[in-house]
């Protein structure tokens, strides 16, 4: 087990060394804070995050800015031969965000998506279907923009949204798109998940689109059809043991509290998905 937890440790290190590829350039940048839920019980959003929707000529991208900074952290540490230990206190001081990031491919009307799981990488492509949405007359200020209320069933749950057609972009956070104009905030029914307006900027210096699916070691990332992810994604979180036994071949695995308790068998993480299983 010592030998399996060493070899986890180092590949998770690495895995931050990811071949890059440039796809597009920034035009406008959109800045969210999510707030979102990790039990459906609690009143308040005890998780926050930073999204960034880089939106290009061709692509757009969401991802989380805390998980992008973390993320450096541990690549500049790396270059510096910095060890593990080292890398993950300086990454402490930093909020952990999402993994998750999600590309719109404009042309070929697909999303991609990709996660990792401890440092197995899953990437799985769908097409970009429309929300059917239905707007209302609903009129909200926000950050100066008039926005209009519009709802929506969508991949099995219903969101409201407030959007602005003073932005004429057709783009909102996640996979949340096709009104006319920019979706500055965005809820779900249960209030589970919140998107609201951080900022909004114009891009002027050349800023790349990275679109990352190869590992530390240029391998491409896993790719999965969308129920293969949703089933790695439940058992991940609902065992997280098992599925590092199943998708890592680690036999046996313990955790431990910061009380110095050890943990063996089952280990659940407390997880609510965008989508519901």
């Amino acid at each position: 087990m010592k030998k399996n937890f060493i070899i986890i440790l180092l590949m998770i290190g690495g895995s931050s060394l990811q071949s890059q590829e440039v796809i597009d350039s920034v035009k406008f940048r959109i800045s969210y804070t999510l707030s979102y839920k990790t039990t459906p019980l609690q009143s308040d959003y005890p998780r926050t995050d930073l999204m960034y929707l880089d939106i290009g000529k061709e692509v757009s991208k969401f991802y989380s800015r805390y998980d992008q900074i973390r993320d450096s952290i541990q690549t500049e540490g790396l270059k510096n031969n910095m060890s593990i230990n080292e890398i993950n206190s300086l990454k402490k001081t930093y909020t952990k965000g999402v993994p998750q990031i999600f590309y719109h491919l404009f042309q070929d009307n697909k999303f991609i998506s990709t996660d990792r799981f401890v440092f197995l990488h899953t990437l799985y492509k769908e097409t970009a279907k429309i929300p059917e949405w239905s707007i209302g007359n609903e009129v909200k200020d926000i950050s100066g923009y008039t926005c209009r209320k519009a709802i929506a069933k969508y991949f099995g749950r219903e969101w409201h949204v407030y959007f602005t057609s003073q932005i004429p972009l057709n783009l909102g956070p996640w996979k949340l798109w096709g009104l006319p104009g920019l979706i500055l905030e965005a809820s779900d029914k249960d209030n589970l998940f919140k998107y609201e307006l951080h900022g909004f900027e114009r891009i002027q210096n050349y800023s790349p689109i990275i679109y990352t699916h190869k590992n530390y070691d240029n391998k491409e990332y896993t790719i999965v059809d969308k129920n293969t992810f949703r089933k790695m994604e439940r058992l991940y979180n609902e065992d997280n043991s098992e599925f590092i036994k199943v998708f890592l071949g680690v036999k046996s695995i313990s955790a431990t509290k910061p009380d110095g308790t050890v943990i063996e068998g089952k280990i659940s993480i407390p997880y609510i998905p965008l989508e519901p299983w």
